[in-house]
């Protein structure tokens, strides 16, 4: 009579498809997990440039129509930033998951605005006005 080890080849395929799960789980996650911060780091680069863009187009927009003119900017922030604001464009230094950062800039046409704007993780109010007394234009939070 034959005998056959069919329920010893069924532990062997277990055994082996048991290790090859777990190397593939030892190599997919901590890729899994770097893609995840990647992307993050993207993101919040893409959120802050974008913001950035709505302050810049409120200056424009004050600067194009002359003393007098007011513009209210409402951001809306994934995290706590400084905006250096220089004649001809706006920079910030966005910070990642990895330690390392990057400036971001972000030109607009006024010549008469500088200053620093702390902007807090969340909403954020800012009135861009030029007073008719005045040969600058005045960012402020509300």
């Amino acid at each position: 009579m034959l005998k056959e080890n069919n329920g010893q080849i069924a532990v062997e395929y277990l055994f082996i498809f048991t290790i090859a799960l777990i190397i593939l789980t030892i190599f997919t996650l901590p890729l899994a997990s770097l893609a995840i911060d990647k992307t993050t780091d993207v993101s919040d680069a893409v959120n802050v440039k974008s913001q950035m863009y709505k302050i810049a187009g409120g200056i424009n927009q004050v600067y194009g129509e002359g003393h007098g003119a007011r513009q209210t900017v409402n951001l809306e922030m994934d995290q706590s930033i400084n905006v250096n604001i220089y004649k001809k464009h706006l920079s910030v230094s966005v910070k990642f998951n990895d330690g390392s950062s990057k400036l971001i800039r972000v030109n607009h046409d006024a010549d008469d605005v500088s200053g620093v704007l702390n902007l807090n993780k969340g909403r954020n109010t800012l009135v861009i006005e030029w007073p008719e007394d005045s040969e600058n234009i005045f960012i402020s939070k509300k």
